[in-house]
């Protein structure tokens, strides 16, 4: 006869379910739901970019990490990333893996299960914010992910996916690649708890658009961070004139020309690019051809100018050929291609008199953050323009707008020779670089009830 065979098997039962309960309570449902978190308040920040170029989102995980929140900062680790990020104990980096094999569908799968490994491991957080774009992958995942593990999710909204699939596709409203892009867009943007946007105009799209609440949406400009500051502030050339400092600087002193001299009235131009089709390179170059026939036929007073292209992309190695191919032309102007890193990128800027912005939205609704950068550094921007730029470049105020290269050479013409020009424009990109990112920041997370300090 059994030990307990006098023993009701329903009673048997809920015994066994009582004694388990506090192994399931105390040790199997904080596993699942919380895994390994610490006593701090945490936050996973996804982007699925190189984080090394990814400044935005570099600044979000240092600005949460002086609120004493954990930052767990996920993305790829293409290059080098600021010590701001590698040397603060409260951010830890999660590299994601690139997959190069099975294509399109290959290259989606494997984000998909480097995403969900990350999530897994790093559940319990109070908060995930993602970067949009792009939205495919991710978008989904962290909304089911949200709902699973109760955090809260913050989009912060550079841009539309969708409009920016739309250009791949020449304008095809109705591929179906971006059809799924608006459709997953629209659907599980109504997942999140919190929206950041970069401009007034997508916070209004937001809202009449894709239905978000005006409340659960907050403007943040991009502002620039502490390394993007006006030349006289930069510790890093103390004691040097700005002419001095271009032709000893280890980063660039090999690619100044021998007989450059920034006090003889020669001009450092810098733009910034990802060479795709959304940001034309050609402009600068044709501008700059008339620039070099202007000097030839009509102005030889006109001012050397000393071109830094930085940046890589799928139609660098063309535009390379292109000045290469026309190397008799170059006479006024010399033009660099570089490629910089987080440092030396900050250094440049101060260095330069002019950056050139061509940047054109694909959905019409977000800055370029190239922009801030050049007037954090105190150099006014001679920019391509569209509609919701005059958020940020005040025209004859801050910079010169264009609409074309014939524009641009005008601008150039104005910008380097006409002393009065130039001294109002940069005093109004002096006054810009005072706008700066952690005071911002403190404001749009306050108004979300993110930090109360």
């Amino acid at each position: 006869m059994s030990l307990f065979s006098w023993v009701p098997n329903w009673l048997l039962w809920l015994l066994i379910v009582y004694i388990s309960l506090p192994l399931a309570l105390y040790v199997v449902f904080p596993y699942v739901f919380y895994g390994e978190r610490s006593t701090k308040k945490r936050i996973i920040i996804y982007v699925l970019g190189d984080l090394g170029h990814s400044p935005r989102i570099c600044y979000h995980a240092s600005s949460f990490s002086e609120s004493n929140f954990e930052v767990e900062l996920c993305g790829y680790v293409d290059n080098k990333l600021p010590e701001s990020i590698s040397e603060d104990p409260n951010i830890t980096v999660h590299s994601l893996g690139r997959c190069t094999k099975g294509g399109m569908i290959g290259k989606v799968l494997g984000q998909v299960f480097g995403i969900v490994k990350h999530l897994w491991a790093l559940r319990g957080s109070d908060y995930i914010l993602v970067q949009n774009p792009p939205s495919i992958p991710i978008l989904p995942i962290v909304v089911v992910y949200r709902y699973l593990f109760r955090c809260k999710l913050i989009i912060d909204w550079h841009n539309l996916a969708y409009s920016i699939l739309r250009l791949k596709y020449s304008g095809n409203n109705w591929h179906p690649l971006v059809l799924i892009s608006i459709a997953i867009e629209f659907l599980f943007a109504h997942g999140a708890n919190y929206h950041l946007t970069v401009t007034k105009a997508m916070k209004q799209f937001l809202s009449d658009k894709f239905w978000i609440p005006e409340k659960n949406c907050v403007v943040f400009y991009d502002r620039p961070a502490v390394q993007f500051r006006p030349f006289e502030l930069s510790d890093g050339v103390s004691g040097k004139s700005r002419n001095e400092a271009i032709h000893s600087e280890p980063f660039i002193k090999d690619l100044i020309p021998q007989d450059f001299d920034l006090e003889k009235g020669d001009k450092i131009i810098v733009t910034s690019t990802s060479f795709t089709p959304d940001e034309d390179i050609s402009i600068l170059l044709g501008a700059l051809k008339i620039y070099e026939s202007s000097y030839k036929k009509f102005d030889s007073s006109l001012p050397r100018i000393l071109c830094f292209i930085t940046g890589k992309g799928p139609l660098k190695d063309h535009f390379i050929g292109e000045v290469a191919k026309n190397k008799k032309l170059w006479n006024r102007v010399h033009i660099e291609f570089v490629w910089l890193s987080s440092e030396d990128y900050p250094k440049l800027l101060r260095l330069c008199d002019f950056g050139v912005s061509l940047h054109t939205s694909s959905s019409g609704l977000d800055l370029p953050m190239k922009i801030l950068d050049m007037f954090g550094s105190g150099i006014p921007v001679i920019a391509l323009n569209y509609p919701v730029l005059d958020e940020l470049v005040k025209h004859d105020v801050n910079g010169l707008k264009f609409m074309d290269r014939r524009e641009l050479h005008e601008a150039l013409i104005f910008a380097t020779k006409d002393r009065k020009i130039l001294t109002a424009l940069k005093e109004g990109a002096r006054r810009e670089s005072e706008n700066r990112w952690n005071s911002s920041w403190k404001a749009s997370m306050k108004e979300l009830r993110l930090i109360h300090k």
